[in-house]
């Protein structure tokens, strides 16, 4: 199951309403957690954003203390004070932090989690990773993500089938420690226990078991060593085993890649200068009220829109 979408503008605008109404739309596909990957206005170099959350029973206040003690040591300062917002149903206390730090995003990562009961779910100077167990409606209600202003997003609705239902492992899941990748994904990748043992191997690290944040770091990674997105896309179909359809976002573009079968659908469309994408059309009429022109996309493909001016964007889908 699960339900998946994203939206592109040209410019910027109210991308969490957009997101908000389509994954409403999909609430039976996932009921049990619902999560957003915004990407608002680009940060200075040395400036990053901190999306996290704080264990039940963790006291925010001494918390908050401890990681920013942390932060000084590895060079780096809170630029404002931390924002903190209650989640549902008791879900926890989720942080916003603005910091200013020139070290290695990785260094930065662990000091912050190396605080007991600290999760931190994106790091980016475009990206903050919003998500909470329960509906859309619910999780936008609580995290003010219909007031989010940015150019780019995904969401997912999550029915958790294998596993609990467990904030950190809702989607949209992180590319730790690469600033600004973000994943949703439908299906499951068979070849999993492998691809990780492998990427251990490399140093790289992983906040969950679940196969979409491999993918996400898998994608990373590829980027780090100077592939494009399409090209790094390309290779995924290549080695990840399994049922996938999943939509990867950076900074500058969101990328879709399906396995050669392409199980789980991704429909797409294009309305004046936005681009919209979702598991079901009817997610994209209930954002558009005019008549849409739709495109399922086709097994064994890759897809990449760059965040540029619709008129000016580069599209092209190549089959396996």
């Amino acid at each position: 199951m699960c339900g998946q979408c994203g939206f592109i503008l040209n410019g910027t605008g109210l991308i969490g309403q957009l997101l908000t109404a389509s994954e409403s739309a999909m609430v039976h596909r996932g009921p049990d957690s619902t999560g957003f990957a915004l990407y608002g206005e680009e940060l200075a170099e040395d400036m990053i954003i901190v999306r996290a959350r704080l264990a039940r029973g963790v006291d925010p206040d001494i918390a908050i203390e401890n990681i920013e003690h942390n932060v000084t040591a590895v060079r780096g300062r809170f630029v404002s004070e931390p924002q903190m917002t209650n989640g549902v149903n008791g879900s926890g206390t989720f942080l916003r932090i603005l910091v200013n730090c020139s070290e290695p995003p990785a260094l930065l990562l662990d000091a912050i989690e190396s605080v007991e009961g600290t999760y931190v779910h994106s790091m980016g100077r475009r990206l903050e990773i919003i998500k909470d167990v329960g509906t859309a409606e619910e999780v936008a209600a609580c995290h003010g993500i219909l007031n989010f202003i940015g150019t780019h997003g995904l969401a997912h609705s999550r029915l958790a089938t294998e596993s609990t239902v467990d904030v950190e492992l809702s989607h949209p899941f992180w590319a730790r420690p690469y600033l600004d990748v973000a994943i949703v994904h439908n299906g499951q990748l068979t070849n999993y226990y492998k691809m990780r043992h492998l990427m251990s191997q490399r140093k790289l690290k992983f906040l969950t078991e679940n196969d979409s944040e491999l993918i996400a770091v898998y994608i990373a990674e590829q980027l780090s060593e100077g592939k494009t997105l399409r090209e790094a896309l390309w290779k995924s179909i290549a080695e990840l085993d399994g049922v996938f359809t999943y939509l990867l976002a950076t900074d500058t573009a969101i990328g879709c890649a399906t396995d050669p079968l392409a199980i789980k659908p991704l429909v797409v469309t294009e309305v004046g200068s936005t681009v919209a994408m979702a598991t079901e059309e009817q997610a994209l009429r209930q954002v558009f009220d005019t008549e849409l022109v739709t495109e399922y996309v086709r097994e064994g493909s890759v897809t990449v829109w760059p965040v540029e001016a619709a008129t000016e964007r580069e599209k092209s889908a190549y089959s396996a």
